[in-house]
C-alpha cells in the first residue's frame, strides 16, 4: 500500500514555499501527490520537479468551473506530468436537478479525458449523504455517471455523516478507485491516524478496487510535519 498525500493538507506550507514544502513530503517517504494548485509551475517544470523528488502525480482536485471552461488546458497539463485522475472536490447536490447537472458535466469531461488517458471523478463531503427520494445524493450521482467517472471516497466525511466507510466501499466496489484516508476521533475531529477511531486497516482491505490511497489531514493539534510523519508511519505499517 503506497500512500500519496493530498497537498491541500499542507496548504499553509505551500503558500510559504511551494517547492520546499513538496520536497519535505518526499523526504517523509510519500511516493505520490494529489494536487490542489500548482505553485505557479508550468507542466514541464512540474514534471521535472516531480522526477527530481521521485514523486508521481495521482491527479488533482479542480473546480466545476474548470471542468466546464478549462478542461483541455487541465488535461494537457496532467498528461504532461503523468496524472491519472481529475477530481471535482465539491459541487452542490441538494436537489435532483443539481445532481443531474453535475453528472452531465462529469460525463462530458470523462469522454474528453479518456482521450488523454485520464479518468474523472468526484470527491464527497458529508452533504452528499443527505437523502433524496430515499437515496443518498452520492448514490444518485454514481448511478447517473458513466463507468469512466469514478468516486473518490473520503472516509472521514462518510463517517461524519453516519455512514460506515467499509460498507459503502463494498457497496460500490469498482466505482470507487480512490480513497481519501482521513482519520477522526469520537468527537468527530480530524486527528492523527493513530489517535482516531476509524479502522483504516479494515478500510484498506475493503477497498480491493482502489488504485490509490490518498492521505488528507486538514486540522492539526501539533506541528504539521510531525502529524504527517506520524500518519505516514501508521499507514505504512498497515
Amino acid at each position: 500500500m503506497e500512500t500519496a498525500l493530498q497537498l491541500f493538507s499542507i496548504h499553509g506550507e505551500t503558500e510559504k514555499d511551494y517547492k520546499k514544502a513538496v520536497e519535505r513530503v518526499a523526504e517523509i517517504g510519500f511516493k505520490g501527490v494529489e494536487f490542489a494548485g500548482y505553485g505557479g509551475l508550468n507542466a514541464k517544470e512540474m514534471a521535472d520537479f516531480l522526477k527530481e523528488n521521485n514523486l508521481y502525480s495521482v491527479g488533482a482536485h479542480i473546480g466545476v468551473e474548470q471542468f466546464k471552461e478549462a478542461l483541455e488546458e487541465e488535461l494537457i497539463y496532467h498528461r504532461t506530468i503523468g496524472s491519472k485522475y481529475l477530481i471535482c472536490p465539491y459541487a452542490p447536490t441538494d436537489t435532483l436537478e443539481e445532481i443531474e447537472d453535475l453528472a452531465a458535466v462529469l460525463n462530458h469531461a470523462a469522454m474528453k479525458a479518456k482521450e488523454f488517458g485520464i479518468k474523472v471523478g468526484y470527491h464527497n463531503h458529508g452533504a452528499e449523504f443527505n437523502k433524496l427520494d430515499g437515496k443518498y445524493a452520492l448514490d444518485l450521482l454514481a448511478e447517473k455517471t458513466s463507468e469512466n467517472v469514478i468516486l473518490e471516497l473520503d472516509v472521514y466525511w462518510a463517517a461524519y455523516a453516519g455512514v460506515d466507510p467499509v460498507t459503502y466501499i463494498k457497496k460500490w466496489g469498482s466505482k470507487i478507485e480512490l480513497i481519501h484516508m482521513k482519520q477522526m476521533n469520537k468527537a468527530l475531529e480530524n486527528v492523527d491516524m493513530a489517535e482516531g477511531c476509524l479502522d483504516m486497516k479494515a478500510i484498506q482491505e475493503a477497498a480491493t478496487y482502489a488504485a490509490y490511497f490518498v492521505l488528507e489531514h486538514e486540522d492539526y493539534d501539533k506541528p504539521v510535519w510531525e502529524s504527517l510523519r506520524n500518519d505516514y508511519k501508521y499507514l505504512s505499517e498497515i
